[in-house]
């Protein structure tokens, strides 16, 4: 049980601890026990702590967004413009709000100092700087997960199955683990979203019967008891919305689709047309539209709020983008003109436009999908009118299930398509979701109990299964890849490291896992054909499609014959810095001039260490024989991938014969003992001796 300490602390939290009524009480329950020594501030410690050990636990790799649209600008923010930071043609074209890399920029700096402060050492200043901006994105995952209990609490009831099952869900979902610690911006987008629909005025699209009470601005107050007021309560979410909204502007459907509750409906009426010549007459039906059940007053201060806090969101994003960018810019404009009139966003992928249906929900509800079904249809098509206690759960429940149909059914005609564009959707679906799956698992009187527990053993092990397969062995060869490289600024007494990856653009994390300023490197870029109209996009190839067409005759167009040892090729690059009379910073790879031009023939520099993936390892491994290069390390990335140009690992190409040596040296020990076969039998052995 709780003790009075946490009890009194939950109450000054919010005064929201779970309430039973008598019926209630007389009910068995499943988790009874853990409802009542539970509190909120217990629930949101729990989670917290849970995202924490989630996002420490991920060693995978999954979208170049994480980085590129986050934490790269977040690094240059921090640590300025020299800091070695990659910045992608979204940025220097302004298609992206700065308030998303803002947030990490502040973590890098306090990071930074505390460092300082604590005289860490290069190591472990390194670990700071790459687990602060997981452990924030841990703690906005967790207040995701604690509003989707919340809202589930609002739709529920306190107490209720339903809400117990909504936050089971969400902690157990594999997507959910695999997903909502990664610092991308729809992770951000997912909690404003769900933290707003918590705060959303659901009662004003119900029909006033005269009979609620009203504050003192008019406004119907919620149903049930709460100490914030309705004007506040609706202020705070449509800041939150606004600031969803100016993060990625596809969010805005969600708000039209429920404010379209609350301002309109549609009425239906039949009506008997008489036709010359036609006995009888026509029955036509007619929709007419006319205002919501939301009240005159509710519906004027809905649109003036709405107007007052979209205002204010803008100007201050407006203000920060002014600061990023040194000049006045509005980039969800931007954004939708690139993506949507020039299609650049094709350049990425193009996808069927059934995608979200056959592969979106799939993917986001996994073993859930067919609970989230049953909800949906019982939501759309409820059997029989509900009583009028339960007006406000139907009503919520209709409108999350019709706005987790329009958008995806909207965005699907945009090109491209991506799972993790409908990830605000997940937390309704699951809240949707909630009432099958109690009504399954914890009806009462239970039956088959057996069967039910076997079913519930098997979701909740293939969940695991998929939670440990997606975050620790899935493409997890970038960030091993990442860290031998990081390794070698401890451990180099020479020349600082410098490193080519001969990959498909934004294969790996860049400066934000590098970390080190002495590191540096190019990799082959993707910019998509701005410069181009869209008639010719489909025949555009971008220098990762180059190389990968023809690597040998890339490989010589732009770098030449190969050094033979590391000393030449230092002396190559310093040649090349006295040529050009600048330094190389690592940036692209091509060398300038001081009027920024690429160097003559535009050939990139050969550096210390060659990264590419497995399956291109004898062709380039071909190329590079007689040269100073040789296997230095090589890193598992799973058993397949989609993408033909990333299967087979990641192996590193190095000049240095030390490092040489020691991966022949170990891999002539891995074969000595029989590879895995023989080192599990070792360890068998030495277990049991």
């Amino acid at each position: 049980m709780a003790s009075p300490a946490l009890s009194q602390a939950s109450t000054a939290f919010e005064s929201d601890a779970p309430q039973f009524h008598e019926h209630e009480k007389s009910q068995p329950r499943a988790l009874q026990h853990v409802k009542e020594a539970a509190t909120s501030q217990d629930i949101l410690l729990f989670l917290v702590a849970f995202r924490i050990l989630n996002a420490l636990s991920i060693r995978t790799f999954f979208q170049p967004d994480e980085y590129f649209q986050s934490l790269e600008p977040a690094w240059e923010i921090a640590f300025g413009s020299n800091s070695g930071a990659w910045i992608t043609w979204e940025w220097k074209n302004q298609l992206r709000s700065a308030i998303h890399p803002a947030l990490f920029a502040g973590v890098y700096w306090v990071s930074a100092e505390l460092s300082k402060l604590l005289h860490l050492t290069p190591y472990n200043h390194a670990e700071l700087l790459l687990a602060a901006p997981k452990v924030t994105q841990a703690v906005i995952a967790a207040f995701a997960d604690y509003y989707t209990w919340r809202l589930g609490e609002r739709m529920y009831g306190r107490g209720s199955n339903e809400a117990w099952a909504a936050l089971f869900l969400t902690v157990v979902s594999p997507w959910q683990w695999f997903v909502s610690t990664r610092t991308l911006s729809n992770c951000l987008e997912t909690t404003l979203t769900i933290v707003a629909l918590h705060q959303w005025p659901w009662h004003w699209s119900l029909d006033a019967t005269g009979d609620e009470g009203t504050d003192k601005y008019g406004l119907r107050e919620d149903p049930q008891p709460d100490q914030v007021r309705e004007l506040a309560k609706l202020c705070r979410c449509l800041l939150l919305a606004a600031v969803a909204c100016v993060l990625r502007p596809t969010n805005i459907l969600i708000w039209i689709c429920l404010a379209c509750f609350s301002l309109w409906k549609s009425s239906s009426r039949g009506q008997l047309l008489k036709l010359p010549r036609i006995q009888g007459g026509l029955w036509v039906n007619i929709t007419s539209i006319a205002h919501g059940p939301a009240t005159r007053r509710e519906r004027m201060v809905l649109v003036l709020e709405a107007v007052v806090c979209g205002s204010l969101v803008l100007a201050s994003s407006a203000i920060l983008d002014r600061l990023y960018y040194q000049q006045w810019t509005f980039p969800p404009l931007r954004f939708l003109y690139f993506n949507l009139a020039r299609s650049l966003s094709v350049h990425y992928g193009r996808n069927d436009w059934h995608y979200y249906l056959t592969q979106g929900y799939p993917l986001l509800l996994t073993t859930f999908l067919p609970f989230a079904l049953v909800g949906l249809y019982q939501s759309l098509f409820p059997h029989d009118s509900p009583p009028t206690q339960a007006l406000l759960t139907a009503n919520i429940k209709r409108q999350l299930a019709t706005t987790s149909i329009l958008v995806p059914f909207t965005l699907s005609f945009i090109s491209h398509k991506e799972v993790r564009f409908i990830y605000p959707l997940l937390p309704p679906l699951h809240l949707l979701s909630a009432a099958p799956f109690a009504t399954y698992f914890f009806s009462t009187p239970s039956k088959h109990t057996t069967r039910k527990r076997l079913l519930l053993t098997l979701i909740l092990t293939t969940n695991l299964l998929l939670a440990i397969f997606t975050t620790t062995l899935y493409q997890q060869a970038p960030l091993n890849t990442l860290a031998y490289l990081r390794s070698r600024t401890t451990t180099t007494t020479t020349h600082p490291p410098t490193i080519a990856f001969l990959t498909p653009c934004h294969s790996t994390p860049w400066r934000s896992h590098l970390i080190h300023p002495s590191l540096k490197a190019w990799a082959l870029t993707c910019e998509p054909p701005l410069h181009l109209p869209p008639s010719h996009h489909p025949t555009y190839r971008d220098e990762a499609d180059l190389f990968y067409h023809s690597p040998t005759h890339w490989l010589t167009q732009h770098l030449g014959r190969a050094p033979k040892n590391s000393k030449e090729q230092q002396l190559r690059l310093s040649a090349l810095e006295t040529a050009t009379g600048v330094a190389w910073d690592g940036k692209g790879g091509a060398h300038v001039d001081e009027k920024g031009r690429e160097r003559e023939g535009g050939k990139k520099a050969w550096t210390g260490y060659l990264v590419a993936f497995g399956q291109l390892e004898g062709e380039l491994g071909a190329y590079l024989r007689g040269s100073g290069y040789g296997v230095c390390w090589r890193g598992w990335n799973g058993w397949g991938h989609e993408d033909w140009r990333r299967r087979g690992g990641m192996v590193v190409w190095c000049l240095d014969e030390g490092e040489k040596r020691a991966w022949r040296d170990g891999e002539r020990d891995w074969e000595e003992i029989g590879g895995w076969k023989g080192f599990v039998g070792k360890m068998k052995r030495r277990w049991w001796s």
